[in-house]
């Protein structure tokens, strides 16, 4: 059974007052949260065709966003199979994410009434009434839950967050420490740590905590947030200024993070602490592996380098290049020939106005102008096999060439381009794929995982090149950054790489004898996404859903089982493993609803932000629309990419994730938590996944054959022959 991936139409999130569940809609105290609507005794029924239709009705309900028929189709099968908690427990995961926990609280008591040894079930009733306020009863719920499973991580979690609203933070300690370990609470229960250590003033421990969070997931920002707050409060001024920075750095309209770091920096200049040492130059590179520039037959790439988000030229107004050898700058039209300087002579190129035009302005390390233009220019190195074009955009380049942060092989094309400089490197694709592959992948990962990394990879840059065409309107093949695949030039390089990519010299992977437009992402969560349900991006029959199970293993179909396979980590190859992050796999988050209400308000003008309701499920589980309800409008958000930076610093890693919003005194929204899985758009190749697959013996012919089923791998005209697939 799968999921619908059909469009919501409007609906309240919960039931009608005449719905025929009214404990669903009660607003009884919270005292009476903890009990679960009396059952009479009922003898066991044997599930029916009508039970199991109106479950899944439910399941398709919830893809939808239709919470209310969710709830109305599960009470239904509740009254058909009686004995049956599945209807109780999907419902409460319903109302969980509908922000109504008294009532999950409810139906999960109803189901824990009828499974009473099911740790999971009372677990989740345990988080629904401290949602609720209910404090007391939450912790029963967690206690009998950590009577027969004492390391029972979300338990010991929950239990903490009872004691910490009970106002006892000293005994909210030793339960985290308890649940420390790696799971998808680890970085919540460093934050929560943290927050514990700092209610009683041990700094040195908040500390700690924090770092360890923020260490444990680099998206997790709330940990980050904090450990900045608390190194400012221990007036540890360098290491708040360098926290708020990193977080500037992901996101300069964090208004937050600028007014603290405001507020950092005065006192840093009055305090006795020591001011930030000066950056190290890079390692110079000390010896080159030689290369044809630009082999035979092989395709020549125009790669945009320095590019944003969305792939386009980044604002700049200054750049400086030199280069390892010797080097020529011609005009890019013509070819001829206007300057050339010695190894290492650094040279400046800006913007300037000139008779009210944008012209070009260089200028050698001399301080001198040397030549202003208006047509775009090349920079080569005279020696074509070793030599390197050496680009610094931040500041002035310090030492050698060899010592730049970007070196590059081929050529260096700069030309203005809507008010900022263009920067373009002209390489064959051979060397294209030496730059990429260590930036795309772990280079310590598994030999066959790379081996397929770089055929996809290779594949990829040939798509975007010969048909797709996506950067042609802003004049270069393909991009440097993650909106296509990221380059890294020869700072990427290495023995390993280039025995890797020689290996799969000019091998590509084809679909009815044409290029493959193959796509590919760091973490898949245990199973990837059908392509055609991504907004926008096309039909193509190979990007099929794939489960990355190591044995076959049901695709979690209901909101209960969506919620429990994600709080999880089930076997799979993309799991943690010696080459796999455990955050890569497991995330989760804890959003202040006030800052997310702040940033959607400023993206799209909702006003406050009332609530957050899926509108649409794909069957792997990845939410593929949603509906952001404000006190002005509601929008309907489906773009991928969209979902994801919700959040803004820090987005979300996937869109495979379920949330929870947490209620405040006031009945209103405080925090939005969100436990997902994966990295990435999740279609395609799934990284880690190779990795796993690799280390299980399967080679990169059968690991990227599992990923595009249906195609097969072919050879360039360049290449060597290269065995057929099955």
């Amino acid at each position: 059974m799968a999921w619908s991936a059909g469009t919501a139409a409007e609906s309240p999130i919960l039931p009608r007052s005449d719905s025929p569940v009214p404990a669903a809609v009660s607003t009884a105290p919270d005292s009476e949260v903890a009990a679960p609507p009396a059952l009479a005794p009922q003898s066991p029924v044997a599930p029916r065709p009508d039970y199991e239709r109106a479950l899944r009705r439910g399941h398709l309900a919830y893809a939808r966003g239709d919470y209310a028929r969710a709830i109305a189709r599960y009470e239904e099968a509740g009254r058909l199979d009686p004995s049956a908690t599945a209807p109780w427990a999907n419902g409460g995961a319903v109302l969980d994410e509908a922000g109504a926990p008294r009532e999950a609280a409810r139906w999960y008591g109803r189901a824990a009434s009828l499974d009473a040894a099911d740790n999971e079930i009372l677990c989740a009733l345990g988080w629904a009434q401290l949602r609720a306020r209910a404090v007391e009863e939450s912790a029963a719920s967690f206690q009998r839950v950590l009577k027969r499973e004492p390391d029972h991580t979300s338990a010991l979690l929950g239990l903490a967050r009872v004691e910490l609203a009970r106002g006892r933070p000293r005994q909210a300690v030793p339960l985290l420490t308890r649940a420390d370990g790696v799971s998808p609470f680890a970085n919540l229960v460093h934050l929560f740590l943290g927050r514990a250590y700092d209610a009683i003033d041990d700094l040195s421990n908040a500390i700690s905590a924090y770092r360890q969070g923020a260490g444990s997931d680099s998206s997790f920002l709330e940990a980050r947030q904090a450990l900045g707050r608390t190194y400012l409060r221990a007036r540890q001024l360098r290491d708040a200024m360098r926290q708020f920075s990193k977080i500037l750095d992901a996101d300069p309209n964090d208004t937050q993070a600028a007014a603290l770091l405001s507020t950092v920096r005065p006192l840093l200049a009055r305090s006795d602490e020591a001011p930030p040492s000066p950056q190290p130059v890079s390692n110079p590179i000390r010896e080159v592996a030689a290369s044809e520039a630009f082999p035979k037959n092989v395709p020549v790439l125009r790669i945009g380098v320095g590019t944003n988000a969305m792939g386009r030229p980044r604002a700049r107004l200054a750049i400086a290049f030199s280069a390892t050898t010797d080097f020529i700058i011609s005009d890019a039209k013509t070819g001829l020939p206007f300057a050339q300087a010695p190894a290492d002579q650094i040279w400046t190129v800006r913007l300037a106005r000139v008779k009210g035009r944008t012209a070009l302005e260089l200028t050698a390390d001399s301080g001198r102008v040397r030549v202003t233009r208006r047509d775009p220019f090349v920079i080569a190195p005279r020696s074509h096999d070793r030599g390197l074009v050496a680009i610094e955009f931040d500041g002035q380049p310090q030492g050698p060439a060899a010592a730049a942060k970007k070196l590059l092989r081929g050529e260096v094309e700069i030309s203005a381009w809507r008010k900022t400089l263009r920067i373009v490197n002209r390489l064959d694709l051979e060397n294209y794929t030496h730059g990429v592959l260590a930036a795309e992948m772990p280079i310590r990962s598994p030999l066959e995982a790379l081996k397929a990394q770089a055929v996809v990879a290779r594949t990829h840059a040939l798509f975007l090149k010969t048909v797709a065409r996506r950067h042609r309107r802003d004049g270069y093949d393909i991009c440097d950054g993650q909106h296509c695949q990221v380059y890294s030039g020869l700072r990427a390089e290495g023995a390993r790489s280039r025995a890797v990519v020689e290996a799969t010299r000019g091998i590509v992977v084809t679909y009815r004898g044409g290029t493959a437009q193959v796509i590919y992402e760091s973490n898949c969560g245990g199973r990837s996404q059908d392509g055609r349900e991504l907004t926008g991006w096309g039909d193509v029959p190979y990007w099929s859903s794939v489960a990355d199970s190591v044995k076959p293993s049901s695709v979690p179909d209901s909101p209960w089982s969506l919620r429990q396979w994600l709080g999880s980590v089930p076997p799979a190859y993309c799991k943690p493993s010696n080459f796999v992050h455990p955050a890569h796999y497991r995330w989760a988050r804890v959003i202040p609803w006030t800052e997310l209400s702040r940033r959607i308000d400023r993206r799209y003008r909702t006003g406050r932000l009332l609530r957050i309701r899926t509108l649409r499920r794909a069957p792997s589980g990845h939410i593929n629309a949603l509906l952001l309800e404000g006190a002005r409008r509601k929008v309907k958000v489906d773009s991928e990419m969209a979902i994801r930076s919700l959040p803004g610093t820090g987005s979300l890693r996937s869109t495979l994730f379920v949330f929870t919003p947490e209620l405040g005194p006031d009945g209103r929204p405080e925090a939005l938590v969100v436990q997902g899985g994966g990295w990435g758009h999740g279609a395609g190749l799934c990284q880690s996944g190779a990795m796993g697959r690799a280390e299980a013996g399967q080679d990169f012919l059968q690991i990227i054959l599992a990923y595009f089923p249906g195609t097969a791998l072919g050879r360039c005209d360049y290449a060597p022959a290269v065995r057929d697939s099955p």
